[in-house]
């Protein structure tokens, strides 16, 4: 064997020496390092997870704790609102009868005037009927919020001629408007439709929105009232030149108790309920209601739309133009 080979046999065995050498320090010492490393990490991070679910627990208890407040301030929220439904009930309930005998004993104190009673009597007496007239209306609006919350709001469905109706509904209008100087037009609209739903809401909301126009535009002002067909939906419109409503109280103005601040005078004339039950109306109906103003100064337009479920032939063209009503 020559030194070469003796040399290169001698280097190979020192390197397979330290390469020992070196695994077992490697075991003994960096992996033992490691290994404790690895535990005490492990240690650590189950300390942080017995922390967080200790701070879990205590969350969840303190949510706990607030979940039962509500569901306890629910419960007084619910019987408070059945107090006040079963009040506002007795109140419309209780006060009919007494404003009724005032209407009749007034009536007939009116027809039954002694002679030479000065005319300031009748006029007094008048006023008496309004005041009931008034009341008497302010008290249905409390039975019929009182029927919706206690879900006894119930439609009457029933075949009718909306032509009729709205006929209806401005004849009686018009007296309003003509003390008032309102030029209250009825536009041009189909000859007969016929729809299937209860009359008497529906001349209610459609009275609640002319009334309110005519309520809100000034003397001399002019509203308007028309509907047409579109897509298998009656839709009626009525439109003022009033006061307007800004951008962010459409979205209040069909609330419960709402009132504009428009005009604090006629505020004091109801409850600011008849757009609420409205709009309860037309829901029950399957339809929508909603309002369309430019802002303050440039009138509105409420509206709302209805299925129309039965339709007559028209006998007469549509489109025919219907007479207007000027007042005063």
């Amino acid at each position: 064997m020559t030194l070469w080979q003796i040399l290169v046999s001698y280097s190979l065995l020192v390197a397979a020496s330290l390469s020992l050498v070196t695994y077992w320090i490697t075991k003994k010492f960096v992996l033992k390092k490691m290994k404790r490393t690895i535990m005490k990490a492990e240690h650590n991070y189950q300390q942080q997870i017995a922390t967080l679910q200790m701070q879990l627990s205590g969350k969840v208890n303190v949510l706990e704790g607030m979940v039962e407040k509500l569901r306890l301030s629910n419960q007084e929220l619910n019987r408070l609102n059945e107090i006040r439904s079963k009040f506002m009930s007795i109140v419309a309930h209780d006060l009919r009868q007494p404003l009724s005998s005032i209407q009749g004993f007034t009536s007939v104190l009116m027809m039954d005037n002694p002679p030479g009673g000065g005319s300031n009597d009748q006029i007094a007496l008048n006023n008496i009927l309004k005041a009931t007239d008034n009341m008497n209306m302010l008290m249905a609006d409390l039975m019929d919020i009182s029927m919706i919350e206690s879900g006894r709001f119930k439609m009457d469905a029933q075949p009718f001629n909306f032509n009729t109706l709205l006929n209806d509904v401005i004849t009686l209008q018009s007296v309003n408007a003509q003390k008032k100087g309102i030029f209250l037009q009825k536009c041009e609209y189909p000859a007969e439709v016929t729809v299937v739903a209860d009359r008497f809401r529906i001349s209610q909301v459609i009275n609640n929105l002319i009334g309110n126009a005519i309520k809100f535009s000034p003397q001399g002002g002019r509203v308007e009232a028309h509907f047409y067909l579109l897509d298998g939906m009656v839709k009626f419109k009525v439109s003022d030149n009033g006061p307007g409503i800004l951008h962010s109280e459409k979205s209040k103005i069909f609330q419960k108790f709402h009132q504009s601040d428009n005009d604090r005078n006629l505020k004091k004339q109801g409850w600011g309920l008849g757009l609420s039950i409205a709009q309860e109306i037309v829901n029950a109906h399957g339809g929508e209601i909603g309002v369309e103003s430019a802002g303050l100064g440039q009138g509105s337009m409420f509206w709302f739309a209805i299925p129309q479920t039965a339709a007559v032939t028209p006998k007469e063209p549509a489109g025919q133009a219907v007479s207007d009503t000027k007042g005063v």
